[in-house]
């Protein structure tokens, strides 16, 4: 029998039950024991390749030191088949947790384990085989656990990463692998977890957090590693000021800190030390590789794509007149062009707009209706045509191009009048029919119909549904129509203050820039209805007020079709004050433009340009500085000071107590006269600033500081200041501060001093009840909701707590408001190259140069808690 048999039928045989499987185990032992010594074919030996399922391809086993088949790490994640002490198959805890909020009785999170039927679940859960029996029967389960081992996996990936398989950025096929391209051209696969861009060698790096107790304790659902923080203060500095806390311990502690700082002394002393990158934060080694879906300059777009955004080319042209129109006479549907070369170029052919909604007349009775009335309002206004949409939008090959022309047919009308329906149960229809009007309002395409009408004196034919159709035509002609002023239609709507801003723009009274009147728009046709024809309809129907209108396209969502239209008009940097904003909700539209801090996008000074659109509602941005956050760890920080009195002495003892006291050993040993003196004067000397030195080490690291070298790093979870300030320099000497108003969690209140008035400080977030709520929330939230993190900026000496759905491993610097500036804090997905928009800070302005210019970056409106 053949290898691929025998593996064939290995990876067919169904699960044993446990009798058999002991049974099958002990006949393996007596095969192997007299029969030969050389490795059952059931078990791929170092010399035969395994054939994955998963995998689709040979894998080499070997054996490990438990008697287990060991894989080589070859996407980061192994199939490796270890046995628990309880006999079941040891999985790896890729993404460490799983979303669900269930507990086992060790502690960590259940998660059901296809093992087998006499082991339960949380006993799958077991650490590492220690059993030597049970070693022994692993090897005959390596081929069925492989089978069970995808089962596994599955479970885990389909809850780790659901939150991006829902928003369509990741592929539902299991154990997908992704490639990526580093800034240096080098190529990484693998499969999806979630990394960072190392600044020291601009590979993708697997991304461990440093987290507080309680998140060590609780572990919150996440795709991430956790590991408690270090202490990254001078170890001589901590020895130095654990010899001296509380005045000065005892000589038993003294001693010995003097003992082991002589050690250290002896060595030359450094009296200088050299900034890391020049001074600056850790860039952001990022680079994108990949086409753009629509570039603002149509040069950069793929070779084979011909839809530019910017030049004429691609986008819907202007008309002067409608391709289609009903003559009054006979309501004949004429093309205009035909009719214009019968009768001559120069006659004139007005006609009257006749609008509608489809909710209310939609039948063929309806239409009818409709073309009666049209005729009706043409003999009134004494022309010869009038344009309804139910026929005159060409053929069926024409209607969608016609369709993004109605503004033009608007503008070109003599008269535009409206045709409603009443409710059911009206008998007198000389009132004002006020509800048909707030639904005929209602919908998205009406709107720019109203702001665009040629009159200001708009007429309204009413029909009565309690009538027949022939009844309905004689009440609504024979009574004279209702005659609405424009702006008394905003009294029908729930907006009409806003709606009112552009009447006022479109009649010339006050005149909004190209900005406020894209903004104002979008928020009042984003609160109206419609049948959703395309995803990118509400810029569509936006497109109908401005003066470029690129090419509608099917694929395109709805940020897209914005974002297009924003390029192709001149929108005052629209998109790039977008970004800037911070939304009140994670889940709140890419249209909202609400701000947590109320700033409007006037408000908003850009310092970048948005390039191009990307693919999944992302846009190229070019212009920002960036720098890298750290979550691994804590990094020594290098403190720049005045050199006082205190400091001078501190650094020439220090500096020169190594060359007085070998000078003092080699003059005592050559024991020469007059020398020996020296020799004990200088001894005296080295011991006296070696008994002294826990002393004079702490009056160097002590002391304000002027300069430090900027570091962003995070912690996720919330961490008393004092408690960072002592992880981080060694000791609590109030260098550190919460940031007054930087994030959405910040709180701040007035400086509690007698001589300083109006003087304000940071607080405490977590004094403030609806914080801490929100911080023990955060303890027991799943993958994709927030999670509580906190930011120390060392270059500004400042502490932010903030709410994101990932820790961001980027601070992204785009624009600026209020004196602060606007800082996107991005997480990364490698296996798009891809930085979302997890939250926005607001930071002091010096701290902007200190970060390193980035080069053009793929940016994420929609942050991982709105994917979810």
């Amino acid at each position: 029998m053949g290898l691929s048999n025998i593996l064939r039928k290995l990876l067919t045989r169904k699960p044993e039950p446990p009798e058999v499987r002991q049974r099958g185990s002990n006949r393996g032992k007596a095969l192997s024991s007299t029969k030969s010594k050389k490795p059952t074919r059931a078990i791929a030996s170092s010399h035969t390749g395994a054939y994955d399922p998963i995998e689709k391809n040979l894998h080499r086993t070997v054996k490990d030191s438990h008697g287990g088949d060991w894989q080589p790490d070859r996407h980061k994640t192994t199939y490796s088949h270890q046995s628990d002490s309880h006999g079941g198959d040891w999985q790896p805890d890729r993404y460490k947790t799983t979303p669900r909020d269930q507990r086992n009785d060790h502690g960590g999170d259940y998660r059901p384990k296809f093992t087998n039927n006499n082991y339960s679940a949380a006993q799958a859960q077991q650490p590492n085989p220690t059993s030597r029996d049970k070693r022994q029967t692993n090897s005959r389960r390596v081929n069925r656990s492989r089978r069970r081992h995808h089962h596994v996996e599955a479970w885990d990936a389909h809850h780790a990463v659901k939150d991006d398989e829902e928003a369509g950025l990741v592929s539902r096929k299991r154990n997908q692998l992704f490639h990526h391209r580093d800034i240096l051209k080098r190529p990484y696969s693998g499969l999806r977890d979630t990394r960072f861009l190392n600044p020291k060698n601009g590979k993708p790096t697997k991304l461990i957090v440093q987290s507080s107790e309680e998140v060590l304790a609780n572990r919150p659902s996440a795709d991430w590693e956790r590991k408690s923080t270090d202490n990254a203060g001078p170890w001589v500095f901590r020895l130095a000021h654990w010899a001296t806390a509380d005045g000065g311990r005892s000589v038993v502690v003294w001693l010995p800190a003097c003992a082991v700082l002589t050690i250290v002394l002896l060595n030359p002393f450094p009296v200088t030390v050299n900034t890391r990158n020049n001074g600056s934060y850790e860039p952001v080694p990022y680079k994108d590789w990949q086409y753009p879906y629509d570039a603002r300059n149509r040069h950069e777009n793929p070779p084979s794509k011909n839809a530019p955004i910017r030049p004429l080319i691609g986008q819907i042209e202007r008309v002067s007149e409608p391709a289609y129109l009903c003559l009054a006479e006979g309501m004949k549907v004429i093309n205009v062009q035909q009719w214009r070369e019968a009768n001559g170029k120069d006659v004139a052919l007005e006609y009257i707009m006749v609008s509608y909604t489809g909710e209310q007349l939609a039948s063929d009775d309806d239409r009818y209706s409709l073309h009666v009335i049209g005729k009706h309002a043409a003999e009134a206004a004494g022309v010869k045509a009038y344009w309804v949409g139910c026929s005159c939008l060409g053929k069926p090959t024409e209607v969608e191009e016609n369709v993004w022309r109605i503004s033009d047919v608007i503008r070109g009308a003599f008269q535009m009048v409206i045709a409603v329906a009443g409710p059911v149960g009206v008998k007198e229809m000389d009132k004002l029919p006020t509800e048909p009007l707030s639904q005929w309002g209602d919908r998205v395409w009406t709107l720019p119909e109203l702001l665009l009408s040629p009159e200001r004196v708009i007429e309204v034919y009413t029909l009565n549904r309690d009538l027949d159709q022939a009844q309905q035509l004689k009440q609504c002609l024979e009574r004279p129509p209702h005659q609405i002023n424009r702006r008394d239609f905003s009294r029908f709507w729930e907006d009409p203050s806003i709606v009112g801003q552009l009447l006022d723009h479109y009649e010339g009274s006050v005149i909004l820039s190209p900005l406020e009147l894209i903004a104002t728009a979008l928020k009042c046709l984003e609160r109206r209805h419609t049948t959703q024809h395309l995803p990118g309809d509400l810029s569509y129907s936006l497109m109908g007020l401005l003066r470029q209108r690129p090419n509608a396209r099917k694929d395109d969502s709805g940020f897209q079709a914005f974002a297009r239209l924003s390029l192709a008009n001149d929108s005052n940097m629209l998109l790039e004050r977008l970004i800037c904003l911070l939304p009140p909700s994670p889940y709140a539209p890419w249209h909202s433009f609400q701000d947590h801090w109320d700033a409007s996008l006037w408000d908003v000074y850009p310092r970048t340009q948005v390039c191009g659109i990307g693919e999944n509602d992302t846009v190229i941005l070019d212009g920002a500085r960036a720098a890298t956050i750290r979550w691994k760890s804590f990094k020594k920080v290098i403190l720049r000071g005045n050199l006082t009195v205190k400091r001078r002495i501190a650094v020439l003892a220090l500096t020169f107590v190594s060359p007085f006291f070998f000078m003092a050993i080699i003059l005592l040993a050559v024991g020469v006269g007059g020398l020996e003196a020296i020799g004990g004067v200088f001894l005296a000397l080295s011991l006296i600033v070696l008994l002294s030195s826990p002393w004079l080490i702490k009056r160097l690291y002590l002391g304000k500081v002027w300069n430090a070298q900027p570091w962003f790093f995070g912690i996720e979870g919330y961490i008393p200041i004092h408690e960072i300030e002592k992880k981080l320099f060694g000791a609590d000497q109030g260098r550190l501060s919460w940031s007054t108003i930087s994030s959405s969690l910040s709180r701040h209140n007035i400086l509690n001093h007698k001589d300083l008035v109006n003087y304000y400080e940071g607080k405490d977030p977590k004094a403030d009840q609806e914080v801490n709520a929100r911080i023990e929330k955060a303890l027991s939230s799943t993958n994709s909701q927030e999670k509580i993190f906190t930011l120390v900026d060392t270059f500004t000496m400042s502490v932010t707590l903030f709410a994101a759905a990932k820790p961001p491993v980027a601070v992204l610097a785009c624009g600026e408001e209020g004196g602060m500036q606007s800082a996107l804090l991005c997480s990364y997905d490698w296996t798009n190259n891809t930085m979302y928009r997890e939250t926005v800070l607001r930071m002091e302005t010096p701290a902007y140069w200190r970060m390193s210019p980035i080069r053009r970056v793929r940016l994420g409106l929609q942050t991982r808690a709105r994917m979810g």
